[in-house]
C-alpha cells in the first residue's frame, strides 16, 4: 500500500478506536449502561456503501480491533460480528435500497443487536463451568434491545457526521 493510501486508513482506525473508548466511557452503570450505542458499527454502516471490494471487510477488522483494544470480548468474535454485520449489509443491498438514511438505521440496529447476541453467546461458552439459570437467554436478549435501539438512533443521527470525518475522503469509491 502506498504511503498516500495509508494514511486515511490510520485515519479511520484512529475514529474507531475513538469510537471505541467512547463506547467504554458511556457502558459504565452511571452513564448510559445497557442503553450504550455501538459507535463503531455506526462507524461501518457508515462507510460500508461507499467502500468497494474488499476495503468494506477491512474497514470492519479495523472497527472490530479498536473495540477489542478497550474490552474483554474475544477479538475474534468482534471481527465476526462486524464481518456479519458488513456481509448482511451487502446482502441486502443486493436487493433492497439500505443505504438510505432509516433503513440503514433499522439494519444497524438489528445488527448491533445480533451482534450482542453472538457476544453473549461467546461469553457464555467461555464460561461454560457455571451452568446459567433456566430462562436467562430471553430475559438477557430482551435486555440487549435498548442498546439495538440507541444504535439505530445513533445511526441515523451521525453517519452524515461520520462521512465527513476529516481525511477520510479518499476512501470513498471513485467510481460507480
Amino acid at each position: 500500500m502506498r504511503l498516500p493510501r495509508l494514511v486515511p486508513w490510520c485515519l479511520y482506525f484512529l475514529y474507531a478506536l475513538w469510537a471505541a473508548a467512547l463506547q467504554g466511557v458511556l457502558a459504565s452503570p452511571r452513564q448510559l449502561g445497557e442503553w450504550t450505542p455501538d459507535l463503531g458499527l455506526c462507524l461501518v454502516f457508515a462507510w460500508a456503501a461507499r467502500l468497494d471490494g474488499g476495503r468494506g471487510g477491512l474497514a470492519a477488522i479495523l472497527v472490530a480491533l479498536a473495540r477489542a483494544s478497550f474490552g474483554a470480548d474475544p477479538p475474534l468474535m468482534l471481527a465476526a460480528a462486524s464481518l456479519g454485520a458488513l456481509g448482511l449489509f451487502a446482502a441486502l443491498r443486493a436487493v433492497l435500497e439500505v443505504d438510505r438514511a432509516v433503513p440503514r438505521a433499522l439494519l444497524c440496529g438489528a445488527c448491533a443487536w445480533l451482534s450482542a447476541q453472538l457476544l453473549v453467546a461467546a461469553r457464555s461458552v467461555a464460561l461454560a463451568a457455571e451452568a446459567p439459570g433456566e430462562g436467562q437467554g430471553a430475559a438477557l436478549a430482551v435486555r440487549l434491545w435498548p442498546g439495538a435501539l440507541l444504535t439505530a438512533l445513533f445511526c441515523l443521527l451521525l453517519v452524515p457526521v461520520c462521512r465527513r470525518l476529516p481525511g477520510l475522503a479518499p476512501l470513498a469509491r471513485t467510481r460507480p
